[in-house]
């Protein structure tokens, strides 16, 4: 899904790591696609992924909370939310371009939680 972007911390160390606020849910990502010069303060066009290193586990929730939840100071998250054929609603739309929810059926339309290794950004020509 597309969004407007607001550009809220760029980290002068780590050139892919952008801070975003997106409709008032605030994350760190890794801008993985970025054809053009982004500054702070600004807003983009964006679409947003994950990128899972080891095994994906979902669980199912009882609650229907949608949230992304740093994990410490790491790129790690938890996400939660409501789950799609090909995305999470966590109140922010998080594609699977992987294609790893395929494997959970039963969970489809269910408040699930998962744990990612960083939120990816890809910033989008208009």
């Amino acid at each position: 899904m597309r969004y407007l972007a607001l550009v809220k911390g760029l980290d002068p160390h780590i050139e892919e790591e952008v801070t975003l606020d997106i409709q008032g849910i605030e994350f760190t990502g890794f801008a993985f696609i970025c054809p053009y010069e982004v500054e702070g303060g600004k807003k983009y066009p964006v679409s947003i992924g994950f990128t899972i290193l080891d095994g994906l586990e979902i669980r199912e929730l009882c609650d229907s909370k949608k949230e992304l939840e740093r994990i410490g100071t790491s790129y790690n998250y938890y996400i939660r939310g409501v789950l799609n054929e090909d995305s999470i609603d966590a109140g922010i739309v998080i594609s699977d371009d992987d294609e790893y929810f395929a494997n959970y059926p039963d969970l489809i339309g269910k408040a699930v939680e998962f744990q990612v290794d960083r939120i990816n950004v890809e910033f989008l020509m208009d």
